[in-house]
């Protein structure tokens, strides 16, 4: 080769190597977008959004945009009027790709026929094709009793409810408590402040407004949580929220190492676990890689107004929602360091991906849902 041509094809490497990596070398949030490898071809299940029946057609397209091909509505109601028969209509309109769990009223508990209540409504949700039970945060944190105190979520008047649960194959997608600084002084100096700015009633802090009484402890509550995991072995369990615990993943990877029965969900926390180092929830993830699955906790409220995750004194317009998903499939499929989260409102900083293997991420985004439920595989076409 002649001298001039080795020097024109060595000025070509070097152009295309400072190409290469200026596109693909990971960069911050201010920098230019990175252009990464997604998967793309992995199917997903979301296993915790919000929807009302009149909403799952349009919601199941932008699932279907986003690689979501099936998703469990824990706005499903309860039967006999509580708005679970329009959802099972609605679930059939969708051929399955949007499915409802079932709830129970539990401020019923202290009626005579509290029992008679859980045997007939659980039976009727799993007869229906209800997929699960919700449990709401308002169990613990809101349900007041005739004494004025709260309802605990561990109460034995309710373990008929959630062994029943078990023996019904009814999985438990359980939230309890709320993000630790909801529990503490809100001002400037909260790190949730704006979000709490924008939603006064989610604090927990000092007395509650129908009592003379104090809220619970966030510790107390997330206390009461673990006991009723541990009291139902035979029931499993679906920790939202990424086990209720999004603050201390070493108490979630705690509570999966002493409780089978126990999975956990990522909806609406990945920008509080993407604060931690990358490595270690990495070596979490791939530890317990058959136990976590993907949620986002979505809520349509209506055909342009969302909540991605949670959202301030305004909806988040349609417009959010790729940004949103992206920011999911970044943090799990990438080594990226310091990007957006998810969801602004949620707490201003970066996270770092955590670039799982395929293989967990099949677990994670449709292999475990598929197995905790009994759900269909996803369509080959």
């Amino acid at each position: 080769m002649p001298a001039s041509s080795k020097v024109g094809a060595a000025v070509i490497t070097v152009v295309l190597l400072v190409v290469a990596a200026v596109l693909f070398w990971p960069r911050d949030e201010s920098g230019p977008r990175l252009a990464r490898r997604t998967y793309a071809d992995i199917p997903r299940i979301d296993v915790h959004v919000h929807l009302d029946p009149e909403q799952v057609p349009s919601a199941t397209r932008i699932f279907r945009e986003h690689g979501v091909y099936l998703a469990l509505n824990a706005s499903g109601g309860h039967p006999d009027g509580g708005g679970l028969e329009e959802n099972i209509e609605a679930m059939r309109a969708s051929n399955g790709a949007v499915r409802p769990y079932c709830s129970l009223d539990w401020r019923n508990v202290e009626d005579p026929d509290w029992d008679d209540y859980v045997d007939r409504t659980l039976r009727s949700c799993a007869s229906q094709g209800a997929i699960g039970m919700k449990v709401y945060k308002g169990l613990g944190l809101g349900i007041t009793l005739s004494d004025g105190s709260l309802l605990a979520v561990d109460d034995p008047r309710l373990d008929r409810a959630f062994a029943l649960c078990g023996e019904l194959h009814l999985p438990v997608l359980i939230h309890s408590g709320d993000p630790q600084a909801f529990f503490t002084p809100d001002g400037p100096d909260n790190e949730r402040h704006e979000e709490l700015a924008a939603h006064p009633r989610w604090s927990f802090y000092g007395p509650r407004p129908d009592s003379n009484e104090s809220w619970p402890s966030w510790q107390t509550v997330f206390d009461q949580y673990e006991r009723r995991v541990a009291r139902h072995p035979g029931t499993t369990f679906v920790g939202a929220h990424f086990g209720n615990v999004p603050e201390e993943p070493e108490t979630v990877a705690r509570m999966l190492e002493a409780y089978p029965n126990l999975v956990v969900e990522t909806g609406a926390r990945i920008p509080e676990i993407g604060r931690f180092d990358a490595a270690r929830m990495r070596e979490i993830w791939t530890r317990f890689a058959d136990r976590i699955l993907f949620g986002t906790d979505f809520q349509m409220a209506s055909e342009d107004e969302f909540v991605l995750g949670s959202a301030g004194r305004e909806l988040d317009p349609r417009s959010r929602i790729p940004i949103f998903y992206e920011a999911h499939w970044r943090y799990f499929e990438t080594a990226d360091r310091g990007f957006a989260h998810p969801t602004p409102i949620q707490g201003d900083w970066t996270i770092d991906g955590i670039h799982l293997p395929r293989e967990v991420l099949e677990q994670l985004y449709y292999r475990n849902a598929m197995r905790v439920f009994d759900l269909p595989p996803p369509p080959t076409e």
